[in-house]
């Protein structure tokens, strides 16, 4: 089945779940045939979701670049991290629209995705010259004095 065809077969199937489960809600249908439509439909949605960010994901990645680069001075490439947090994303609102309850609790997920944002940070610093990281604490009015690990830290901290 080509890509397009599965696109419109996942609009097709949120519509039809989205109207079913408007129509139980009004008392039209039955509630059972409501709950499974809903969620037919909550899947769907997810689908369109994952669609429009596989569309639009250079772009958005490169958005969110520029802003992480203007506000902190760091040229990161955030491709995995960005696509870890979407993938993650979806799997917890396919998890809420499977059975209406999260498998693991919404506060560990977005633990576990800030422990890897800060392992890609610290990633990226490591590749820096030290000039780079005392240039960047200096910016910041931090101590530019000490071994590349206590720079490094000094930035993670700040």
């Amino acid at each position: 089945m080509s890509q397009s065809m599965r696109d419109a077969l996942q609009d097709g199937i949120a519509l039809l779940g989205t109207a079913l489960a408007s129509l139980a809600a009004g008392g039209m249908l039955p509630s059972s045939i409501g709950t499974v439509a809903a969620g037919g439909g909550a899947l769907a949605l997810v689908a369109m979701l994952e669609k429009a960010w596989r569309n639009n994901r250079d772009e958005i990645i490169e958005e969110i670049e520029d802003f992480v680069e203007e506000k902190t001075g760091l040229e990161i490439e955030l491709d995995d991290v960005v696509d870890e947090i979407v993938e993650t994303g979806l799997e917890v609102a396919t998890d809420i629209a499977e059975d209406g309850d999260l498998d693991k609790p919404l506060g560990d997920v977005a633990e576990e995705l800030a422990e890897d944002i800060a392992e890609n940070l610290e990633e990226t610093l490591k590749d820096m010259t030290v000039n780079a990281l005392r240039e960047m604490l200096s910016e910041r009015g931090l101590d530019t004095k000490g071994k590349k690990a206590a720079l490094i830290e000094r930035l993670l901290n700040a």
